[in-house]
């Protein structure tokens, strides 16, 4: 094949491929966390969401309540997909904003 062939077909499968993703961070308040095994149960289940990774959790104010910071592959999940998987184990959560805490 021709050198300028294959620089052809090169840029044609690159512009196939999609977008790379990106890591996204997010804050995401819970509650209801009365004691070890909440936390697990609310960390188990966003793992379960695919690409998901708890990266800190901070315990709230409040009893009970506490943020995690979670990082996620925006082509593969959204915060939607992680909030609900926490609601559909029967905990309140919350995507917090900047300053939410």
């Amino acid at each position: 094949m021709k050198p300028i062939q294959r620089a052809i077909v090169a840029l044609g499968i690159l512009a196939a491929v999609p977008a790379s993703a990106e890591e996204q961070r997010i804050n995401i308040g819970v509650g209801e966390l009365t004691c070890p095994t909440c936390s697990f149960t609310v960390a188990a289940a966003m793992r379960g969401v695919p690409t998901v990774e708890i990266i800190d959790f901070t315990e709230g104010e409040e009893f009970g309540t506490g943020t995690y910071i979670v990082a996620f592959d925006d082509q593969a999940a959204n915060p939607d997909m992680i909030i609900d998987a926490v609601l559909s184990n029967g905990y309140p959560a919350e995507l917090l904003q900047a300053g939410d805490s």
